[in-house]
């Protein structure tokens, strides 16, 4: 027979119930803030750095650049298999006390954090109904793409989505657009003239209540967890190597990003041919895997769906091996509970090791993040 139950405390008062899900309060809101227009020269240029405005909790920024040039008769062709992206000469978002959280990194480098970072659904910007990239004999040449700078970490909770409500310390966009030369190897015979605008996207500021009188979380899970984006390049020799990667060690990685690019820094097929086969990477005395070349690809194929061909649009990128640590809840990396990133200490040991077919600039996209009080178990739960 069971107990009966106790009797309430005489004067006891019922707990107030949790705050409902920060996500449950809001809603995502945008706004055109910036809008430039310049004319590429011979020398790169920088634009007027963009201060955010203050609009509850940053997620990101979408970035449109549109170029266009009159043409007469010059067969237009690109410099590198890095067009058009390449425009971009280096782009980098700072947080509110103007440090680096994003970059510097050059426009093709963005355009493989969208690829392959794992925060949309569809993210292959060539695929995009607004991009272009004209080249030949037409009388007018176009230039055209949408790249998205990531903030938050997972669009289901918000974490990672940073206070963006300081009107004096704001986040801060520094662009600096490359020369013609570095884009076309044959330009336009009129002069490219390109226009670059910047939307924020936030979160606003919660209710207090719901309509019911129920208590909303006013700011996003775990805030104040940072992820960052980093640019390496080493020099690296032909044949056997073994490179000590440094980035991102000390944090949580979610996502590196190798290229093997000629020693003159191009992507290609020879650079692709040059690649090592297979690859070891080893973490601390554990390897992680040695792979063979054909079944990375194959891989990346099956984790993004990237089965046209190599450097069109749904394909995948020269010289380009992506290894995501943030698939560990769908079957598309980007579908995440965090709890599969790689936890890394400020003496970790992360080791690449492979043949390379000839003298190369190894690049290393890192995507690690930095969790409020430096406790992965505030994003985990």
């Amino acid at each position: 027979m069971a107990a009966p139950s106790a009797p309430p405390k005489s004067g006891g008062k019922q707990a107030a119930p949790p705050p409902r899900p920060f996500i449950i309060g809001v809603q995502s809101v945008e706004f055109t803030n910036y809008d430039r227009t310049v004319t590429l020269g011979t020398g790169t240029q920088d634009l007027p750095a963009f201060e955010i405005p203050p609009q509850g909790f940053l997620r990101g920024i979408y970035l449109l650049v549109e170029g266009t040039a009159t043409n007469a008769a010059t067969t237009v062709a690109y410099a590198d298999a890095d067009a058009p992206f390449s425009v971009i000469d280096s782009i980098t978002v700072e947080d509110t006390n103007s440090k680096p959280i994003l970059g510097p990194l050059g426009g093709h480098d963005v355009y493989c954090i969208n690829k392959y970072g794992g925060y949309t659904f569809y993210s292959d910007p060539k695929a995009s109904p607004v991009y272009k990239a004209d080249t030949g004999t037409g009388a007018s040449i176009a230039l055209a793409f949408v790249l998205r700078l990531p903030i938050e970490l997972v669009a289901r909770d918000g974490v990672g989505a940073l206070p963006n409500k300081s009107g004096t310390n704001m986040f801060r966009i520094r662009i600096r657009l490359a020369a013609a030369s570095t884009v076309y190897s044959t330009p336009p015979s009129g002069a490219m003239t390109v226009r670059v605008r910047m939307v924020p996207e936030n979160w606003w500021q919660p209710n207090a209540t719901d309509l019911k009188g129920r208590p909303l979380a006013q700011t996003p899970p775990a805030m104040n967890t940072t992820q960052y984006w980093t640019r390496s390049a080493i020099a690296v020799n032909s044949g056997a190597q073994a490179i000590q990667i440094q980035a991102g060690l000390g944090y949580l990685l979610r996502n590196y990003i190798f290229q093997n690019r000629t020693a003159g820094g191009a992507r290609n097929s020879t650079s692709e041919g040059n690649w090592p086969d297979p690859v070891a990477l080893q973490f601390e005395a554990t390897p992680l895997f040695e792979r063979i070349k054909g079944l990375w690809r194959d891989r990346m194929v099956r984790d993004f769906g990237y089965s046209s061909t190599v450097e069109t649009a749904d394909g995948l990128d020269y010289s380009t091996y992506v290894l995501p640590f943030n698939k560990d809840f769908g079957l598309k990396p980007g579908a995440e509970t965090r709890r599969g990133y790689l936890a890394t200490a400020d003496g970790s040991r992360m080791e690449f090791r492979g043949n390379f077919g000839a003298a190369a600039t190894f690049v290393v996209l890192a995507n690690y993040v930095n969790p409020v009080g430096g406790d992965d178990a505030r994003i985990t739960g």
